[in-house]
Order: C-alpha cells, then structure tokens, then sequence
C-alpha cells in the first residue's frame, strides 16, 4: 500500500479536484489519502464523506510537522507526500512500485507538468556555491517558458535518474527509510523542507531519484500564496 499525504491550507477548491483525480486514476495499486487539515476553519468533512479520506484537524505549525504527524496515521509501505495543488491525470502507483522493488533509495520525485502543458521542473543539485548557479540558470529558462530548453530537459530525464533533491510538492518515500532519518525536520516551517530531508537521505546513504514515467498538473505557486502565509 502507498499512503498519500495531503497538507490543506486553505486550498479546498483544489483539494477537491486533486482527490478527484487521485480516484478517477489510480485502480493498480493499493492506497489509502490521509489529509492533515491545518486550516481548521476550512470544513473539509464533507469531501471526507464524499471520498472516505483520513481527516486529521491540526494547527498550522508548519508544513513539515503536518507531513508528520500525517505519517503517524499511515499503513503504507511507501509515503507519498503530495500538495493539494496538484492533479493526478495517470496511474503510476503499480509501475512506480514494480520499478523500485528491492531498491534502496530514499526519495523519488514524480514527473509535473505546468497548466500549460510544458514540463515543470522539479529536481535540483545540491545547494552548494558552485551548485547553485546551475540551479538558477535552469530555474531562470524555466521561468522564462524557454521551451526549446524545457524540452531538451525533459528529454534527457526521460528514464529513472539519480538527482540531488527532489520537490517535496510529489515525493515519495519508502516509509522504514522516513522513520530511520525522523522525518522532517520541523524547523523549516515552509520552503527547503524537501531538500533538507533530500540532503539528509543522502547523508544517510540513500540515492534520490526522479520518476518520469507518470503525468501529474502542478499549479506551482499556490503554496506560496499570501493565503497559505498567513
């Protein structure tokens, strides 16, 4: 069983289609959607009776103590942490888990696309000095919409790769290797929690991977909203 970890922040008008698309697709493979709700004010029981999800009520003390405590009310062997902003358009579950079997890895980012077809970055080398100017050369075509660029990036993360880190908005994480490490770290309130707990996975002697054989609508930007601020 994969377990799927949902942080709600106030997002319920995406929350609603992104679980539609996690039940309209994926039939291979077991799961279970736990959503940790950290905006109590946002009444999510009736998409709880409608898709017969884990509802967890909690303070907003951060994304990375709410993927948390998420993860205390799983039963899955793997963790997908994935934000509500996001829609599932393929079914990925059984192939994900056929081509990592008896792999020793840490966590493993799923392909995203952007609303407007183009393909959405979402792995980075590490954050080092030298590191960091690639990052941003990358981030600033992307930025840009240079598809020319994206496509060619793309291309050649069209098979399973080694990468330094991951985006925590579709991540998966064995979830014996999540509690080796003690998760997140909950010090990063919001930003860089995905490429410390990277870091600290490969510290620990896990590789990181990315994932491109599935087709997942990533409405970036909408985590950092003043809203989910506030």
């Amino acid at each position: 069983m994969i377990s799927i970890i949902i942080v709600n922040f106030n997002q319920k008008r995406f929350l609603k289609p992104c679980l539609g698309s996690i039940y309209e697709n994926f039939r291979s493979y077991p799961f279970e959607i736990i959503v940790v709700n950290n905006s109590p004010s946002e009444d999510l029981k009736d998409l709880q009776t409608e898709y017969g999800f884990k509802l967890i009520q909690n303070e907003n003390r951060g994304y990375s103590q709410a993927n948390n405590l998420g993860v205390t009310h799983s039963s899955g062997k793997y963790l997908f942490f994935l934000n509500a902003d996001t829609l599932i358009r393929s079914d990925f579950l059984k192939d994900f888990a056929d081509r990592f079997s008896g792999k020793d890895f840490g966590a493993a980012g799923i392909k995203l696309y952007n609303e407007d077809e183009t393909f959405q970055l979402s792995f980075w080398k590490e954050n080092t000095f030298f590191n960091e100017a690639e990052n941003k050369k990358d981030e600033k075509h992307f930025r840009e919409r240079d598809k020319d660029y994206m496509a060619d990036k793309e291309g050649k993360y069209g098979e399973i790769k080694e990468v330094d880190w991951v985006t925590g908005a579709a991540m998966i994480i064995p979830k014996d290797v999540f509690k080796k490490i003690n998760g997140f770290d909950e010090k990063y309130f919001l930003f860089y929690e995905d490429a410390d707990i990277c870091k600290t996975l490969s510290d620990s002697g896990y590789k990181n991977y990315f994932y491109p054989f599935s087709s997942t609508v990533h409405y970036k930007g909408e985590n950092v909203n003043p809203e989910f601020r506030s």
